[in-house]
C-alpha cells in the first residue's frame, strides 16, 4: 500500500468529492492528475513504484479494499459477474465525467 499512489482529477467536482471522502478513511497516497495527460483524465489509476497500474474499475477495488469501512465493497465489485457489469457502467460514467471536464473545466 505506501507504493502506490492513486491518480485523481482534482479539478472535476463529482471525483475530487469522493476521493475527498476516501483521505479521510485511508493511509493511500493521492495525486492530483488535472494537469496529466488525458489517460489519467478519463479513468482513477493507481501507480506502483515497480511502474505497474491499475485503472477504472480495478484502481476502485484497489481503493475500496484499502479504506476503512469499504473493503466489503471491493470484495462484492471483484465478482466477476458483478465487476463486468461494474466496468460497463463506470466506462460510460467515466467517458462522460471526462467529455465534460474537457469541455467545461479545463
Amino acid at each position: 500500500m505506501n507504493n502506490s499512489k492513486v491518480l485523481y482529477n482534482q479539478k472535476c467536482s463529482i471525483c475530487n468529492y469522493e476521493i475527498q471522502h476516501y483521505k479521510k478513511r485511508s493511509s493511500l497516497s493521492f495525486i492530483d492528475c488535472s494537469e496529466m495527460e488525458d489517460k489519467y483524465l478519463k479513468k482513477l489509476h493507481v501507480s506502483f513504484d515497480n511502474g505497474s497500474e491499475l485503472s477504472g474499475v480495478d484502481a476502485f477495488i484497489y481503493v475500496w479494499k484499502n479504506t476503512k469501512g469499504y473493503n466489503w465493497l471491493g470484495k462484492l465489485i471483484s465478482v466477476p459477474p458483478i465487476k463486468q457489469i461494474a466496468k460497463i457502467c463506470y466506462a460510460i460514467i467515466a467517458q462522460l465525467l471526462f467529455w465534460r471536464f474537457k469541455l467545461f473545466v479545463k
